[in-house]
């Protein structure tokens, strides 16, 4: 029955998984929806009792306690191939898992992703079996971090052509040299996929090497963590390398082709990326469906004023396009299609329906939804990054009139 007066966020009593409504269902296969469920009620129990903390105390350790949990459960591993010990499973159980962590807590989400997903899928497609064995297989459990180096001081959105950071062939290892920036899990990873430039007398593209870089090698600093607006806990970083020595087993692939490994995870990330962007998004809705049916104004439920219906009708819509155009880019990618317009796509729509969402939910809940008391001013506070990392809404809608033009030969 709606309420008179407040509402408390433990009195609403939110249900999280309005995406078991029957449309949505029918997007997944019965294994895809049985996994959802698993690994919902896997969140629910670990991850909800302590969101809260995460952001409030900025407390990474919480982060990492979930991430070994995930490991032990098979979680972490889902998508790493089998004969290395993974589950074996495809990018849509990643969008699947990403959905639902960033349904309670962006941190974790951002975090696990970083890590299972950008530092570790590069290096199972181009990796060597030893490089496996070295630098993954102690990913797979939780217990050690990735993460994945590109961005630099002066390289954002022109990764490939900004970039500085420099490595040299010395003996049986290469020197390097060099900053990044805004490294997502920087300053807690053990090991980092280190994009830098081998040849700098040809162009960009002809000039990167990957490499596998573990941060316990001498010269390598952490200059700083960035204090964050939104997705508190997890960790944010500048680095710096200085005369860097790494033997030649950290060279991933050959040197000078880092920019084909780079280029190929790209789209799985922005696919990735925008899952967590519809779980924040989903939760927000959430609430304010919720709260709307609950709470009391001139003697009527909210949700009977055409100003407050219509917001939600419109929130709903934008959430279900976000998860069609994200399913469809996933299921491309897992079929080894070309995918980069699809991911694109679902990348800066889901970013952008998401800010527009939160933004909404919050202005339903009204006075109480800026306070602390609900976590909607965690959701709004995290949201907006979608729009700007993992390649920002403007470089999308780029990304996608580029392969418009190159699909009609122009």
């Amino acid at each position: 029955m709606p309420k008179e007066g407040h509402i408390s966020f433990e009195e609403l009593k939110v249900d999280f998984g309005y995406s078991t409504f029957e449309g949505s269902l029918f997007l997944y296969t019965e294994e895809e929806n049985k996994f959802r469920q698993e690994f919902r009620k896997f969140v629910k129990k670990e991850v909800e009792p302590v969101a809260d903390r995460i952001d409030r105390e900025e407390n990474f350790d919480l982060i990492h306690e979930i991430l070994k949990k995930m490991g032990k459960a098979g979680y972490y591993s889902l998508a790493f191939p089998k004969e290395i010990g993974g589950g074996g499973k495809g990018l849509v159980y990643r969008t699947i898992m990403g959905e639902e962590l960033t349904a309670i807590s962006y941190a974790t989400a951002v975090t696990y992703g970083a890590s299972a997903a950008l530092y570790a899928m590069p290096i199972i497609k181009f990796g060597t079996k030893e490089q496996h064995e070295k630098f993954l297989k102690p990913i797979m459990h939780g217990e050690k971090l990735g993460a994945i180096a590109m961005t630099e001081p002066g390289a954002g959105c022109d990764v490939v052509g900004g970039m500085r950071c420099s490595a040299k062939k010395s003996g049986d290892g290469y020197i390097i040299n060099g900053e990044k920036r805004f490294i997502t899990n920087g300053s807690k990873a053990d090991y980092l996929l280190l994009y830098v430039i081998t040849n700098p007398n040809v162009k960009p593209n002809e000039g990167i090497s990957a490499f596998i870089f573990p941060t316990n090698t001498e010269g390598f600093k952490v200059i700083k963590d960035y204090e964050l607006m939104g997705r508190r806990g997890s960790k944010n970083s500048h680095l710096a390398f200085k005369d860097c020595w790494v033997p030649d087993i950290c060279l991933l692939g050959q040197e000078n082709k880092g920019f084909n490994i780079l280029m190929s995870g790209l789209d799985g990330e922005r696919v990735f990326a925008a899952s967590q962007y519809m779980g924040i998004a989903r939760s927000a809705f959430e609430i304010a469906l919720k709260y709307s049916a609950e709470r009391m104004q001139f003697k009527r439920a909210i949700r009977e004023f055409e100003g407050v219906s219509f917001k939600l009708a419109e929130m709903y819509s934008l959430l279900e396009a976000s998860r069609l155009l994200d399913l469809r880019a996933a299921r491309m990618i897992d079929a080894d299609r070309r995918a980069t317009k699809e991911a694109a796509i679902a990348k800066f729509f889901a970013a952008d329906a998401a800010v527009k969402i939160c933004s909404e939910a919050l202005q339903i809940l009204g006075g109480i939804g800026y306070t602390k008391e609900y976590p909607i001013e965690r959701y709004y506070r995290d949201v907006k990054i979608g729009q700007i990392s993992a390649g920002s809404s403007e470089i999308m809608r780029f990304l996608t009139q580029r392969e418009l033009f190159r699909e009609i030969g122009l």
